[in-house]
């Protein structure tokens, strides 16, 4: 399917325009109108015997929370494509990778990493949108300290507590992990890591001094800082490359229809309109969404490959907090 940028209503006040070459694969003109668009993705859905459409999350942040901020966004869909939409919580991110690759869910909103995972898995997966947030395609992840903690660069942790999301996580492990290594520190012998879970959990136990050190994404630290009154008291040390955020995929054995359904029924939802301000109400970062290719993650890869360089065998739960 072509889906016009102009389409995608993404243009917010005072926000930067999209830059073309960040729309992966996506082409520029619509060609069919959205109804018979709607009514494929209706029709290739009920063939394929979904009667209810399962939309898994991952568990990046408080269940409450997440559940209040997709929820309308899933509500919309279900509306455009006239079937049923279930939304389920993975347990963490192993879980949502699991159930997407056993078709047990059929839609999953899943972090860039899990995503490139589970492709290897099931090749048949398809990626059909990510999302826009601060006006921008990609994120930051940071390794944050405590401003009095005396930790100026990346090698002053060795020997100490360090805290991380998950292994599956692109911000909160992956990336963060691919900066250390090129510092020379290793995660695995320099520094003792403890996984929590969500994003939130690693700035609340750096503030807290759970660990001297945290792996997270630049929305947890100014989120964080909101939050909390104490929060301001967190500086970073250093960051990693830049990420596309999070993957919108349909499970292996759904046909391009669906696919094509659901990536412009999410096209319609923009904070440069006046119900898309009200379904992204809860969501706070994110402007709108825009159609992708698997190309789009070709940098996740690129990392992955680096850090698989440095043969560790760390895994989430390995190591936890108290």
């Amino acid at each position: 399917m072509t889906i016009s940028i102009s389409s995608l209503a993404l243009a917010c006040v005072n926000e930067p325009a999209p830059a073309a070459d960040n729309v992966a694969e996506a082409e520029i003109v619509v060609q069919r109108p959205l109804a018979d668009i709607y009514s494929d993705g209706h029709d290739a859905l009920v063939g394929a015997g979904v009667d209810l459409m399962r939309w898994g999350l991952t568990p990046y942040m408080l269940p409450d929370e997440l559940l209040e901020a997709y929820t309308p966004i899933a509500k919309f869909v279900e509306g455009r494509l006239g079937v049923p939409v279930e939304v389920v919580l993975g347990d963490d991110y192993a879980d949502l990778e699991s159930m997407l690759i056993a078709g047990e869910i059929d839609v999953a909103v899943i972090s860039p990493y899990s995503y490139v995972r589970a492709k290897k898995a099931s090749p048949e997966i398809t990626v059909f949108a990510s999302h826009i947030a601060r006006g921008s395609f990609n994120y930051g992840s940071y390794i944050i300290v405590q401003e009095e903690s005396g930790i100026e660069s990346l090698s002053d942790l060795s020997g100490q507590n360090v805290g991380f999301v998950d292994t599956r996580s692109t911000s909160g492990w992956l990336f963060p992990v691919a900066r250390m290594l090129e510092e020379g520190v290793n995660p695995e012998t320099d520094i003792t890591p403890i996984f929590f879970g969500t994003h939130d959990r690693v700035f609340d136990a750096v503030v807290e001094g759970e660990v001297i050190a945290g792996a997270t994404y630049d929305g947890a630290l100014s989120e964080g800082r909101q939050r909390r009154g104490d929060g301001w008291e967190i500086r970073v040390i250093a960051k990693g490359e830049r990420i596309p955020h999070e993957a919108y995929v349909a499970r292996a054995g759904l046909s391009e229809a669906v696919s094509d359904a659901l990536s412009a029924a999410l096209s319609e939802i923009s904070t440069g309109t006046q119900q898309g301000r009200r379904l992204l109400a809860p969501m706070l970062r994110i402007n709108g969404f825009l159609p992708v290719g698997d190309s789009h993650y070709d940098v996740i890869r690129q990392i992955e490959s680096q850090v698989e360089g440095a043969n560790l065998s760390i895994e989430s739960g390995t190591v936890t907090p108290e």
